[in-house]
């Protein structure tokens, strides 16, 4: 991790930035968009709010520098990693390959976090959590997957990579399929 020191209005404030993407976490890296500015991507990699960041009398374009750096030095074989097993709180999770054969609740709450979701990066540890909670818990309980997310979001992304892509692709595909079911027109014409 890469530590860095402002100060905002007297007080001193540490922060940390990944040094490497084996760092990057599912939280962090959901959040980043291409249209992010330097400091809105300082303050998604270290938690500082934005405006501490903007108002600080430091100089942060080396902490800036260092996170381009790290980030684009994205291992080049992320694309081909395995999907395996991951352990989420001590338990080895296997996911479904077809999201099409999991119990209803887990296709319901899919359904309902695509039609509200911009970007699919932003509910994808709500996603992993949704389908991982039963090999958790022993079945499906949709009041248990808020500590199973933020277990996901700590993760490192690398960890979890092979399952985001197979997630991502699956809701995209999911999401197609809704849109075209919620309009009568385009409906009509695939028929």
């Amino acid at each position: 991790m890469i530590k860095f020191e402002i100060r905002f209005e007297g007080d001193k404030i540490k922060g940390t930035v990944p040094s490497s993407w084996e760092e990057l976490t599912v939280k962090q890296w959901a959040a980043l968009r291409p249209e992010n500015r330097d400091l809105e991507i300082v303050s998604i990699l270290s938690g500082i709010d934005l405006e501490i960041l903007e108002n600080t009398k430091g100089d942060l374009s080396p902490v800036v520098e260092m996170v381009y750096k790290a980030l684009a030095d994205m291992p080049s074989d992320l694309k081909y990693l395995p999907r395996q097993a991951i352990t989420i709180m001590g338990k080895r999770v296997e996911f479904p390959k077809n999201l099409d054969f999991t119990r209803y609740g887990q296709k319901a709450l899919t359904k309902n976090l695509l039609r509200d979701a911009e970007d699919m990066r932003a509910i994808i540890a709500d996603v992993f959590a949704i389908y991982a909670q039963p090999s958790i818990d022993g079945k499906f309980d949709s009041n248990n997957l808020e500590p199973i997310k933020k277990a996901i979001e700590a993760m490192p992304i690398i960890q979890v990579l092979p399952w985001v892509i197979f997630f991502l692709k699956r809701l995209r595909r999911l999401k197609i399929n809704l849109l075209i079911a919620s309009d009568p027109f385009l409906s009509a014409l695939i028929k």
